[in-house]
């Protein structure tokens, strides 16, 4: 397995695994991460897997990178993963890193953990559900921590400072944090094929999710906002509400633009792509709305 296949159009690419786009003119208050999209899987996880490598492509939010690719054509900043997630799962915070996959351990503190690292999603996924656990051993103290030092840390630096960059410009910034999920199961008949998350308020002011939820759903569009997704570790370090600085994460389900083996894209990618746009568009529109607001007060 290797990474993306030039389907995007590229900006700046670097060497810490992942990819810059429109940074440089920055035209507009957002910036777009994807953190689960990466299709590079380095020989040193390949080599160490005691399930068949296809069945990692579950933790993959697989080709979501192609849904902004609009987007990014209209000048939208982006940070896109080419690294897979198995490598390393830049939505966990580095205290989420699991014991149990880890060998040669110095005399450092442990992490405190989460739940998602005791289920087997840490930093380092160590189980896939109806699968079992990934690794035939632990990795060494020193990997981890390099791929940390050389991956994680300059992926979430690169968000900080872009977001400082766009507050600074515009008087306010919002990250949107995309994703995929499979599809979920209907509760009341009701089965959500996008849910919008802002962590129940905490990292975005309510009207971006607001707004967005009452557009999807003009559309026709299941919808849901903060069940059962409402948001993780890149919200959580992001977001600043009392600096302006927001951020929200989008979920969009992979029926809707992968076929039926949720492997390969599907003839709805291109209308899900086109959600995705005119929502990014929408919330351009409402951050625009409050830049000005500041810049008068």
């Amino acid at each position: 397995m290797t990474q993306a296949d030039g389907q995007l159009p590229l900006n700046r690419q670097n060497d810490c695994g992942f990819r810059l786009f429109n940074l440089e003119q920055a035209d507009f208050p957002i910036l777009v991460s994807v953190p689960h999209s990466g299709r590079d899987y380095p020989t040193a996880i390949l080599e160490n897997l005691r399930i068949p490598p296809h069945e990692l492509l579950r933790l993959e939010d697989r080709y979501a990178d192609r849904l902004i690719a609009p987007a990014l054509a209209q000048g939208i900043p982006a940070i896109i993963a080419n690294r897979a997630r198995a490598w390393i799962d830049l939505n966990r915070s580095v205290e989420e890193l699991d014991p149990a996959m880890v060998s040669g351990w110095d005399n450092s503190p442990r992490p405190v953990g989460s739940a998602k690292m005791r289920g087997g999603l840490g930093l380092v996924p160590r189980r896939l559900m109806q699968s079992g656990d990934i690794w035939k051993s632990p990795f060494g103290i020193s990997d981890i921590r390099q791929r940390i030092e050389t991956y994680h840390s300059p992926y979430h630096e690169s968000i900080s400072a872009q977001l400082a960059r766009l507050r600074d410009r515009f008087g306010v910034a919002l990250l949107v944090d995309i994703h995929s999920m499979p599809p979920l199961v209907p509760v009341a008949g009701h089965r959500p094929h996008i849910v919008i998350g802002d962590r129940f308020g905490q990292s975005a002011a309510s009207i971006y999710s607001e707004m967005l939820i009452e557009r999807l759903k003009q559309a026709g569009m299941p919808v849901a906002l903060n069940h059962p997704y409402p948001g993780d570790y890149i919200l959580r370090r992001h977001a600043d509400v009392r600096r302006n600085v927001h951020a929200i994460q989008i979920e969009i389900d992979r029926t809707l633009y992968l076929d039926s083996e949720l492997r390969e894209p599907s003839a709805g990618l291109e209308s899900t792509a086109a959600i995705i746009s005119e929502m990014l568009a929408l919330l351009i529109d409402l951050l625009g709305g409050t830049a000005m607001s500041l810049a008068a007060e």
